[in-house]
């Protein structure tokens, strides 16, 4: 057996993030006594110093995991492969190309192999066939055979036995020390049928053993890993399943946050009443509602039961313990302007902690693909994929959307202007979606998107949105923006908002020396310096009252002492509530 050099070569989209599925690969390539070893890099990274990283090592077979996010970067770098290291056989696997592989092998003429679905096994098959000289090639490995011919040989492949796979962070501590994303799954498949989605491809949901998921989620805990996102398509199928592992990770004494994509339709009264129970911030779940029309739930095999998810998720937000982000997809069949604006006024009416708007992606091989024409569907032929045109929503609705998503993601998903939008939307007087439209439409006259922006720059901006649109609210806008500003950005004070520190200062000394009165509001409290106590127990007055919605003078302490932000209402002799 002559030994062959393997490098595995993952292009992330951000530095934070790790390659889940290469890694599997690669952990399971060396239990079978193969010499593999794993490249991750971003998209960021210049080409040719990936190249460098790559030869130098001097490979005799490279591989590569081909996504939406990396494809134009890999395919360019697969060139640069074949060219200076024109003896090494390549191979690409992943989403972007183990459905088509004909179509990929036409793309690009460098392609040796491609591997089709779950590569773990097939993969470490065609490394161990190579090096022993065979002339086979194992299944679910496409190929061109001597004539030119591409041979499917199999076609899409799953992993039965997930016990078979390796823990896939050897460099734990690495990871951690380098503050990355850890991915994780102890499921694989999908029972649903989504039009839009490849995970359901494979119907069989496979799960990898109870007590290998406790042992690997104890090695994030003891390594301290901040984040631990669970990728399986719908975390919460099966109950006798999903909720030992929740119960193990509430009671477990870690730092460690874990995240859920589930179907919030599904969560039983006995999950509902053990989520209670949850540590605050120790899991978070992200809720794919897509869209609140019926007639397009079921175009794209998404039903589910709208007035059950909607219970479930205020059930959740009331608890105040789990950070909900629920998703919405713009461009779906059936789903004109005015349907999509209902979807979002739905989802918006439960307040999540984030809503996040996307937009349709018609991937290769799914059934979206295939109904395209039906539904008039314009997409780009690169990656993303993303819809621009439907037969139900026209290119400057979409365009429009596009525009809205940003101005969204600038306000209301940074969670710092909570009272504030509450207030001007109420002030216009519409829906929810009625004052985003014209923030959007006013933040477009002042040629504010594409541009990015930080939270302090918008803070200003929603202050000139509200001298522009709505000059009577001023007043009371003023305030109110103030108090989003007191209770989540700590010790930034713009002038322009008209603080009242200085002018409290007396009164605020007075207070912090009468120990019994502070200790109605901080039990705890040791003075320890001045410099302290104005970091974390800032004090300021407001002539808006954000609770009892009443134009009246009001004084909050905002207490940063253990990093998060309680707001307490004081009332005190020292400090006059008039």
């Amino acid at each position: 057996r002559d030994f062959m050099k393997t490098i595995l070569v993952a292009i992330n989209s951000k530095y934070v993030h790790t390659a889940l599925g290469l890694r599997y690969v690669c952990e399971f390539c060396k239990t079978k006594d193969l010499d593999v070893t794993l490249i991750e890099e971003t998209i960021q990274t210049p080409l040719l110093a990936v190249l460098a990283e790559i030869t130098r090592a001097k490979p005799d077979f490279v591989g590569f995991s081909v996504h939406i996010w990396n494809k134009a970067y890999v395919y360019s770098l697969i060139e640069l492969v074949r060219k200076v290291l024109p003896a090494a056989k390549i191979a690409v696997g992943g989403p972007e190309v183990a459905f088509e592989p004909e179509r990929i092998f036409g793309e690009k003429s460098e392609i040796d192999f491609i591997v089709q679905g779950e590569g773990e096994i097939c993969f470490a098959e065609l490394l161990t066939a190579l090096e022993n000289s065979a002339d086979k090639v194992p299944l679910h490995i496409a190929y061109r055979d001597k004539n030119g011919h591409v041979q499917i040989n199999g076609g899409v492949t799953v992993v039965d036995d997930l016990a078979a796979l390796v823990f896939p962070y050897p460099d734990l501590e690495t990871i951690v020390a380098e503050n990355k994303i850890v991915y994780y799954e102890c499921t694989r498949g999908c029972p649903f049928q989504c039009s839009y989605c490849l995970s359901g491809i494979s119907r069989s949901v496979r799960r990898r053993p109870l007590e290998k998921v406790l042992l690997d989620l104890e090695r994030f805990m003891e390594a301290r890993v901040p984040l631990v996102k669970f990728v399986d398509r719908t975390y919460n199928l099966d109950e006798t399943y999903f909720l030992p592992i929740m119960h193990y990770l509430a009671m477990a004494d870690t730092e460690t946050t874990f995240h859920f994509e589930i179907k919030a339709d599904l969560l039983s009264e006995k999950t509902l009443k053990f989520l209670e129970t949850v540590p605050e911030g120790r899991f978070q779940f992200e809720i794919g509602v897509q869209s609140t029309h019926d007639a397009t739930l079921k175009a794209i095999g998404r039903e589910h039961n709208w007035e059950k998810l909607a219970d479930n998720v205020e059930r959740l937000l009331a608890n105040d313990n789990i950070h909900l982000h629920l998703d919405l997809i713009a461009g779906l069949p059936y789903e004109g302007l005015q349907e999509f604006i209902k979807s979002f006024n739905d989802v918006y009416g439960l307040q999540p902690h984030m809503l996040q708007l996307g937009f349709l992606k018609v991937l290769q091989g799914t059934v979206m693909q295939s109904q395209a024409q039906e539904h008039g569907l314009l997409y780009m032929s690169e990656p993303p994929y993303e819809v621009v045109q439907t037969k139900y929503m026209a290119y400057e609705e979409l365009r429009f959307l596009k525009v809205l998503e940003d101005v969204f993601e600038n306000t209301y998903n940074t969670g710092k202007f909570k009272h504030v939008l509450a207030y001007l939307i109420k002030a216009n007087g519409g829906t929810a979606f009625d004052f985003y439209r014209q923030l959007t439409e006013w933040w477009e006259s002042r040629g504010l998107y594409p541009q990015g922006h930080n939270v302090r720059g918008v803070t200003k901006l929603l202050w000139e949105f509200t001298c522009d649109c709505y000059p009577e609210e001023k007043t009371n806008v003023k305030e109110i923006l103030r108090f989003d500003v007191f209770i989540s950005l700590p010790n930034w004070q713009p002038s322009w908002l008209g603080w009242k520190t200085a002018e409290l200062n007396e009164q605020a000394m007075a207070f912090w020396r009468d120990k019994d009165e502070v200790c109605q509001y901080l039990p705890d409290y040791i003075f320890s310096t001045w410099r302290q106590i104005r970091k974390n127990y800032p004090i300021e007055a407001f002539d808006y009252n954000v609770y009892s919605g009443v134009a009246e003078r009001s004084i909050f302490m905002a207490d940063y002492s253990d990093g998060k932000c309680i707001v307490k209402p004081l009332v005190s002799k020292h400090l006059q509530n008039e």
